[in-house]
């Protein structure tokens, strides 16, 4: 349901199959629905790239996948692919949003590799663990710790800035995996970050909405004053 071009009732209309007074999306109707109200060509979707900042995509609140379409072909070709950008751009987490698809679904990840980038101090400073991929579809998030941490957080969909963002301390995550099987996650600490950054892009909500606006930063800036402002950026993934 998007803000943005009085798109929101239409669509929903267009896209959305009832089922026990519930919505969820039909996959190829989905696709059709961007080709015909937003120009957007369909068979781009999802994008190999992450959507930036005034994308109407990302301001939208992300509608519910029907579990039968959760084990269709098209749908584990999604996932596999959110997982894959998600790497490409060595990001923590992703969300459907990001990739052009307004859908419920968002995947973690905090590797080992992560962890061997990260100073030792800063790593037990934010409870950084390593964290196996894990696909939320569908998903509910409860917080259990209400107690704020405020911590620097980017966003691959506002690339080249930070800043900083209090956080709930642990939270609770009910939601269907990639078998479309109901299944409870638990975080705290820097895995409850993530997933609650990404549970906001479903949300249509960015880090910037909920930031300490005073420490809003590029993170390029030393970069930027000493090469004379010669300096480019891109966003295309890292690898």
């Amino acid at each position: 349901m998007f803000r943005s071009y009085h798109f929101a009732n239409v669509a929903s209309r267009a896209i959305v199959i009832r089922k026990n007074n519930a919505r969820f999306v039909s996959f190829h109707k989905l696709k059709e629905t961007f080709k015909h109200f937003l120009g957007t060509d369909s068979n781009r979707l999802p994008y190999e790239h992450v959507c930036q900042i005034g994308d109407p995509v990302l301001r939208g609140h992300a509608m519910k996948v029907e579990p039968e379409v959760i084990k269709l072909k098209d749908f584990q070709k999604v996932i596999t692919h959110l997982i894959s950008v998600m790497r490409s751009y060595e990001a923590c987490g992703l969300s459907g949003p990001q990739i052009g698809l307004p859908w419920q679904i968002f995947a973690i990840e905090h590797t080992e590799k992560h962890m061997k980038t990260t100073h030792k101090v800063i790593k037990q400073v934010h409870g950084m663990e390593i964290i196996p991929v894990t696909v939320f579809i569908n998903p509910e998030l409860k917080v259990i710790d209400h107690t704020p941490v405020i911590f620097y957080e980017g966003c691959e969909s506002v690339r080249g800035y930070s800043a900083a963002v209090p956080r709930a301390y642990e939270v609770e995550v009910t939601a269907l995996n990639a078998s479309a099987e109901q299944f409870t996650w638990r975080g705290c600490g820097w895995s409850a970050r993530i997933a609650q950054h990404e549970y906001d892009h479903l949300q249509g909500k960015l880090y910037i909405d909920k930031m300490d606006i005073s420490t809003f930063h590029c993170t390029a800036w030393e970069k930027i004053n000493k090469n004379g402002g010669k300096m480019h950026l891109s966003y295309l993934p890292r690898k």
